[in-house]
């Protein structure tokens, strides 16, 4: 079987994107959504999925283009990022 997970990349450029931009001063969420120290790096998430015999098979970046009102996929990993996992 396959897993996923979506999470949010734990540095400056996402806590800025996420919390500063997207909470306060779009107001896209509400204030408190997002708690930074929950933010989770690709290196963590692939190390804990390894530690349960899961393999991140492919990591994909999730980009919110704000003129357009879309997110679009990238390579990207440094703000929101999806994982696909595999048993191994």
């Amino acid at each position: 079987g396959k897993i996923f997970f979506s999470t949010l990349n734990r540095n400056l450029k996402s806590y800025f994107q996420a919390i500063i931009a997207a909470e306060w001063v779009l107001k896209m969420l509400p204030k408190g959504t997002h708690n930074y120290s929950q933010f989770i790096r690709p290196s963590e998430l692939a190390n804990w999925a390894r530690s349960q015999g899961l393999e991140l098979n492919k990591l994909q970046g999730l980009t919110y283009q704000p003129l357009t009102q879309r997110y679009i996929f990238t390579e990207d990993l440094k703000v929101n990022y999806l994982a696909c996992g595999v048993k191994t």
